[in-house]
């Protein structure tokens, strides 16, 4: 491995933000409203409901934090016209045909969520905890802008992948197979000692372990650690790659998107894999198997249908009079 990987750890966000990226995060966001059954989970419509149809009248306040696309945001500006939507992300994004109460701001966390402190109703933080340098910091500051009563929805994948019978799928982590990564027919060797471990898991776990803060914890531990906060439900979703799971609702559904959302991650994430010392032969074979895994029903069918684990907590903000 090239020395330059800590150079890409130290990055907050490290895949693209081009119009590309921006698409793939709309397929994901397809990904979770199907998982979740909608913009939030059914088990918190009515709170949801009744803080931003306030009978009172009174305009409530919903963050997106790390809102990328803003696709959630804008959908909820949609959904509640009276509510006042705000989209935060560090990297600037525009969007054109955004409804009228929804608003954008650009910045680092640590600077734009302070001004928000005790005023919102919802906050949506989704894929965003484990790729910022201080997670427990993070979910801190959520919490403060939170009202008494306010409900943060936190939300985050996980980079493990499973077969059909919910076992783990062993990645082929080939770069401790002591290859220079110089030598052209390395690859050749290599994809003779796969010996039935898999190469699409063996691509998240290079990226979580890259991407991935070391002081990253478990959403539901992260929440607990925040003694404003209560957890009010916790869920684990998985979802199938390229077939319908077993017992998963919208599974059909989940597997064929899935199947798009993961290709297009590959494509996103080869420039990582340049910088941090890979070969293009090494890219290339590693592609190629890659996509025959999240393709083929057969092999899926033994070892890698391939299920990924997804964790989403949803938490209220407990009003304490000293």
């Amino acid at each position: 491995m090239a020395a330059n990987v800590d150079d890409i750890r130290n990055a907050v966000y490290k895949l693209p933000t081009d119009v590309k990226e921006m698409v793939r995060l709309g397929i994901q966001h397809s990904i979770w409203s199907l998982m979740i059954g909608g913009l939030f989970p059914v088990g918190v419509s009515d709170q949801v409901d009744q803080l931003l149809n306030d009978a009172q009248g009174r305009q409530g306040t919903v963050l997106d934090v790390g809102c990328g696309s803003a696709i959630w945001a804008t959908n909820m500006a949609k959904t509640f016209s009276r509510a006042w939507v705000v989209g935060l992300d560090l990297n600037a994004q525009e969007f054109s045909d955004a409804p009228e109460n929804f608003e954008f701001i650009q910045g680092d966390l640590d600077q734009t969520l302070p001004k928000f402190n005790g005023r919102a109703s919802i906050v949506h933080c989704r894929c965003v905890a484990q790729h910022v340098r201080d997670p427990q910091t993070l979910v801190l500051l959520l919490s403060q802008t939170l009202r008494p009563g306010g409900i943060l929805l936190l939300a985050d994948g996980d980079w493990t992948v499973y077969d059909q019978h919910k076992k783990l799928v062993e990645p082929f982590k080939w770069w401790n197979c002591g290859t220079t990564n110089s030598n052209p027919a390395e690859p050749i060797v290599l994809e003779k000692d796969a010996c039935g471990r898999s190469w699409y898991a063996s691509w998240l776990d290079f990226f979580g372990n890259l991407t991935r803060s070391k002081d990253y914890r478990p959403i539901e531990e992260l929440v607990k650690n925040v003694d404003t906060l209560t957890v009010l439900d916790s869920h684990r979703y998985l979802s199938p790659i390229n077939w319908p799971g077993e017992g998963i609702e919208n599974g059909e559904d989940l597997g064929r998107i899935l199947n798009i959302n993961q290709r297009d991650f590959f494509v996103g994430a080869k420039e990582i894999a340049l910088q941090a010392g890979f070969s293009h032969e090494m890219i290339e074979v590693w592609g190629r198997h890659y996509e025959a895994e999240i393709d083929s029903e057969t092999r899926n069918a033994h070892q890698s249908i391939v299920l990924a684990n997804e964790s989403d907590v949803w938490s209220s903000k407990v009003f304490r009079v000293v």
